[in-house]
């Protein structure tokens, strides 16, 4: 249902975030928020760590840290397959998150009739941030980009949850590695699109 622009909040209006924009960045606040569920219980599976009764140490874990504790365990997956999937994840899901956070931490901080860049960390009034700027610039195209690299990245991290948890062979993994270095090309060209396009306009 379309939301009257009579009644939408100026901040919105004035950030240039169409209902369409919004759906997309809704899309990926759900996908990432999925994604993350299951990279916390992937490392419970391939750990083979009981979890029940017990505070697990992903517990409270930011995405960034999940993502750590994964590229670390992976190599030592036993199932064949789980490893250069996992090892894959990690570099897409590093690239992709980084945007996602940029969006969902960042605030508008620039809008023209194709972009409204979300920036994050900005060193406004002289404050020092633990960590460093960054931004998203989002467009109708980036944004649904972006959703096609968190449902590849959901799609990823679900087998590797699955596959570690069950004795049954993994399989032919060529797909689902299409698939998350799809994302990881998605994630690199996103993540960098400030350098594209200041490069094509000088």
């Amino acid at each position: 249902m379309e939301v009257d622009p009579r009644k939408k909040h100026r901040l919105l209006v004035k950030a240039g975030l169409s209902n369409d924009k919004l759906a997309s960045i809704g899309a990926i606040a759900v996908l990432a928020s999925h994604t993350e569920h299951y990279a916390e219980r992937a490392i419970w599976r391939i750990e083979g760590q009981p979890v029940t009764g017990v505070r697990p140490r992903t517990d409270a874990r930011p995405i960034s840290q999940l993502i750590e504790i994964l590229d670390e365990i992976g190599p030592t997956a036993q199932k064949p397959g789980i490893a250069p999937l996992v090892e894959q994840w990690c570099r897409s899901a590093t690239l992709c998150f980084s945007c996602r956070n940029s969006i969902m931490h960042g605030t508008t901080a620039y809008a023209d009739e194709d972009f409204t860049v979300f920036a994050r960390n900005l060193p406004t009034d002289g404050v020092r941030r633990k960590r460093n700027p960054s931004d998203f610039y989002a467009s109708q195209n980036t944004l649904t980009l972006l959703v096609e690299a968190f449902e590849n990245l959901l799609g990823g991290i679900h087998l590797i949850w699955l596959a570690a948890q069950t004795t049954a062979p993994l399989g032919d993994i060529k797909e689902p590695m299409s698939a998350l270095r799809r994302a990881w090309s998605i994630g690199a060209e996103l993540d960098n699109l400030r350098a594209a396009i200041h490069h094509e306009k000088y």
